[in-house]
């Protein structure tokens, strides 16, 4: 009985633990859909970056000679001519060398007529032999001297033939003397007139490194004495441009930028030059992209730090919805085109579609199909440009399987695979092809398709659109959606 009693009271826990489960376990969930309405407003999309302010042309001023700065006639802020005196090295050990090597080229002057000289001395001497030669063969004829004679008065002649080429050789020696004392007169004469450093273009000191007095030394390298801005009424931003963007940046754009000094103004530019050169710091890839800008009023100086706008293009009075609409998708669905906070979809400009947007042909096919469609390919264009959209594909699988499902993760590695694409398509195209294919790409960008999620019937539905131009917070939609419309941008959970 004492047992039974037991089995019955474990029992009665065990319902009592149950129902106390039941009763404090949450009823079932519902979601809380925040909604954003579709209304018409302003796009502008922009290519965010920052560099330094430089004038156009900074000319340094060194100093080719060693010595010590006697004389300044130049400061910060000092407007100069080409030409113009900036400072002097102490002359003196210079004056020094000219004088001494003019001395030098004196005595190889004297050493020439000296050598002269002992050259019409050796033809006397040469012509008084020839001539006693010629009298004692006579008399060797008439037996009246011997032939041991008339061999001294020959070799007088030759000693004295030898004396004359020996003069004159002097006389050659002496005058490459001369020539070699003028070049070192020259090369004085030279040192003297650098000791005048001399601005080599027009426009502003922007820097000055040296005081009187100061010795520079130039064994290896020029000393840096002055910089001078050729023009500092035109300036320009070195920007740097992440790899995941310098594919939509080109030569002409508009931009905008403002500077720390005048947080409230805005200065407006072009890009001047996309250049070529990669920069890595810390696996990070930029591009140089250099702007022009107006500095009429003079506000700009060289090493501000610019944060700069590259303005890709704008519309006004367009609809538009968040950039959020276009990342959301209810649990468990899986939209075509997975987008990124710009509206894109991370497979390019084409759209949805197979990993990479790989698609043969079509408005939403590949760039690489859109090149083969478009332009007239050689042979070897085409089996290079084979191989650059087998690696793409592989590239694009390896990135869908090592992302691990983080959005954020892939839409970061589909940019750096755009960007390389991009570069590896510029070593097969020529430079017409290129530009076409930049065109076309702006083209298809401004063009997209996505996904977003309305409310009807009581669920969320999805609806197609096709969208254009985007910046950090708004897409534009083109089709698919109407003024008032309202889209689903957040879903949260909370107890029903």
């Amino acid at each position: 009985m004492k047992a039974r009693a037991t089995l019955i009271g474990v029992i009665v826990l065990a319902a009592a633990g149950g129902w106390s489960l039941y009763a404090l376990a949450p009823a079932s969930e519902q979601l809380e859909y925040t909604f954003a309405t579709v209304e018409p407003g302003d796009i502008e999309s922009v290519v965010v970056s920052s560099g330094t302010l430089r004038a156009l042309n900074t000319v340094i001023v060194g100093s080719q000679l060693s010595g010590q700065i006697a004389e300044l006639h130049a400061d910060f802020n000092d407007t100069v001519a080409a030409g113009d005196l900036v400072a002097r090295i102490d002359p003196r050990t210079f004056e020094a060398r000219v004088q001494q090597n003019r001395a030098d080229v004196t005595v190889a002057l004297a050493n020439i007529e000296s050598r002269k000289a002992e050259l019409v001395r050796a033809t006397a001497t040469l012509g008084q032999a020839r001539r006693e030669l010629e009298r004692r063969r006579a008399l060797v004829d008439r037996g009246y001297i011997s032939a041991s004679e008339l061999d001294q008065d020959v070799t007088l002649v030759e000693t004295s033939e030898a004396q004359v080429a020996i003069a004159r050789a002097a006389i050659t020696n002496a005058e490459a003397n001369l020539e070699q004392r003028r070049a070192a007169l020259s090369q004085a004469e030279l040192d003297l007139e650098r000791t005048y450093i001399r601005s080599p273009v027009s426009g502003t000191v922007i820097n000055r490194q040296i005081e009187v007095g100061q010795t520079v030394a130039a064994s290896f390298t020029a000393p840096v004495l002055f910089e001078v801005g050729e023009n500092l009424r035109r300036m320009q931003v070195e920007a740097s441009v992440d790899e995941a963007d310098i594919g939509r940046v080109r030569e002409g754009l508009q931009c905008r930028f403002t500077v720390d000094s005048y947080p409230d103004r805005q200065f407006r530019g072009r890009i001047e030059q996309v250049r070529k050169a990669p920069e890595e710091l810390q696996n990070v890839v930029t591009y140089k992209v250099i702007v022009t800008a107006a500095n009429d009023d003079l506000a700009l100086l060289p090493g501000m730090t610019a944060h700069v706008e590259m303005i890709l293009g704008s519309r006004s009075d367009v609809l538009k919805i968040p950039n959020a609409a276009l990342r959301f998708a209810p649990r468990g669905v899986r939209t075509e085109e997975p987008a990124t906070e710009s509206g894109r979809s991370p497979f390019g400009p084409g759209g949805g579609g197979p990993p990479g947007g790989f698609r043969p042909g079509g408005p939403g096919g590949s760039p690489v199909a859109a090149i083969r469609e478009q332009f007239d390919l050689t042979p070897d264009q085409s089996a290079l440009l084979d191989a650059i959209e087998e690696r793409q594909r592989t590239a694009v699988q390896a990135a869908f399987q090592g992302s691990g499902g983080d959005r954020a993760l892939m839409r970061e590695r589909m940019r750096s695979l755009r960007a390389n694409l991009r570069h590896e398509l510029a070593t097969v195209l020529d430079a017409d092809q290129l530009r076409s294919f930049d065109a076309l790409q702006a083209g298809r960008a401004e063009r997209r398709r996505a996904t977003v999620w309305t409310f009807d019937d009581g669920e969320p539905t999805p609806r197609r659109v096709v969208t254009g131009l985007a910046d950090e917070e708004s897409t534009e939609v083109r089709e698919g959606l109407a003024e008032g419309d309202r889209v689903i941008v957040r879903a949260t959970r909370r107890p029903g």
